[in-house]
């Protein structure tokens, strides 16, 4: 279960690198609010969910998305720091990245980012979590829910969309990308049977 609370005063970057750092397994992220949220690591099933949902997005990037795709220990800090389940960065933001800051959290806001919820997880909170993407600059963040079988994508000023099955997000969206990014849901919901 994840502890949630609002320090007297927000941790830096350098800070939270810090806790992560120290602290393995655990994760120390910090909410758009200055809400400091402390997670243990996610359980089994969440787990290989999780490395379905990368090994799509990765077999995608490879043939159509020509860019960068991150995993959920990818510290990223753009006013909301956090590491989401999973991202995309087109190659034109990765290669804008000084090299001597890729050892860092990523401070360039992903083009994409998903969520999976896991059992300790609310529908609400994930949601409120997309949305502090979003925010930050994220144009697009997509909330996987195994427990409703669902995936909802959201983009700033659009109303959410939700897809079963499949979720396919258009080319267009996705900056320098040859090919509409299509994940078999099933296949990522069933990935712990």
């Amino acid at each position: 279960m994840a502890v949630q609370f609002r320090p007297q005063s927000p941790p830096t970057d350098d800070e939270l690198e810090f806790l992560n750092a120290q602290n393995a397994p655990l994760r120390f992220e910090r909410t758009l609010d200055g809400d400091l949220v402390v997670s243990p690591p996610t359980g089994f099933s969440t787990g290989m969910q999780n490395t379905e949902l990368i090994v799509q997005l990765d077999a995608w990037n490879r043939r159509h998305g020509h860019g960068k795709v991150i995993e959920s220990s990818t510290g990223v800090s753009i006013g909301i720091n956090g590491a989401p389940d999973g991202g995309w960065l087109s190659g034109a933001r990765f290669r804008s990245i000084p090299r001597e800051q890729r050892a860092k959290f990523l401070r360039v806001p992903p083009d994409a980012i998903f969520e999976l919820r896991s059992p300790s997880d609310s529908a609400s909170s994930l949601a409120k979590r997309a949305e502090d993407w979003l925010s930050a600059g994220v144009a697009l963040a997509v909330v996987l829910d195994p427990f409703e079988r669902n995936a909802t994508l959201r983009r700033p000023g659009a109303e959410p969309v939700v897809s079963v099955d499949t979720l396919r997000i258009d080319k267009a969206l996705l900056p320098g990308a040859t090919g509409d990014l299509v994940l078999d849901l099933n296949a990522i919901f069933d990935a712990d049977q």
